[in-house]
């Protein structure tokens, strides 16, 4: 079934997004899978709330929602290159993301976002706050992240430059991660300490892996 929405657009600046629906049955009930198509030149994710993002790197840009989000308390708008991403439901509201090069994501409140295999961009900007998650696999020519809060954040891949700021209860995993050139400033004092001192390597500022259970 395919039909064209107006619904997911608060201002007449937000771009109109194509919804083509299908649904895939289960034993117990209906999931629904509602893929959106009309998208172009992503260039920023920004996602709040309960939301898992798998994120994907693919010729063609699509989002792919599994659930009905429409007829929930979610929403998913794209204005001028910034797709954003939020639902305040009890249960996270699961969504997959094909971009071709993006350069900025954003997450608050319990966001997880996650690479699906490994994704290369020439630079990438991630700012997580709150209790936002990421899992990020990729290969860039410039990294900078900005983790504040109870956030916390796993790379892994390479760079050629890595920038990050940490807050005091912030955490931060770089076992399978390298960089050419590296900076990492905390407010932790051991950690600022470390740095400062140069007595460290980023394998050496480890900290819990949220993911790993």
């Amino acid at each position: 079934m395919k039909t064209f929405i107006t619904t997911l657009i608060t201002a007449s600046i937000f771009s109109v997004i194509g919804l083509n629906s299908t649904y895939a049955a289960d034993s117990s009930n209906e999931k629904a899978v509602t893929t959106l198509n009309d998208l172009k030149n992503i260039k920023k994710i920004v996602a709040n709330g309960n939301v898992e993002i798998l994120l994907l790197q693919a010729p063609t840009e699509s989002v792919k929602v599994y659930d009905s989000y429409y007829t929930k308390n979610a929403l998913v708008q794209q204005q001028n290159g910034e797709l954003r991403i939020s639902s305040f439901e009890k249960e996270p509201l699961t969504v997959a993301v094909y971009v071709k090069n993006i350069n900025t994501i954003e997450a608050c409140g319990n966001a997880i976002i996650k690479t699906v295999n490994k994704v290369s961009f020439l630079e990438l900007n991630i700012t997580l706050k709150d209790n936002a998650k990421a899992n990020i696999n990729a290969n860039t020519v410039s990294l900078y992240t900005n983790v504040t809060d109870k956030a916390s954040i796993t790379l892994s891949g390479a760079a050629e430059t890595y920038y990050a700021e940490l807050g005091m209860k912030a955490s931060l995993n770089l076992d399978k991660f390298k960089a050419e050139i590296s900076d990492v400033k905390s407010l932790a004092p051991v950690y600022a300490k470390n740095v400062a001192n140069k007595k460290t390597t980023l394998n050496d500022l480890l900290i819990e892996d949220p993911f790993a259970k």
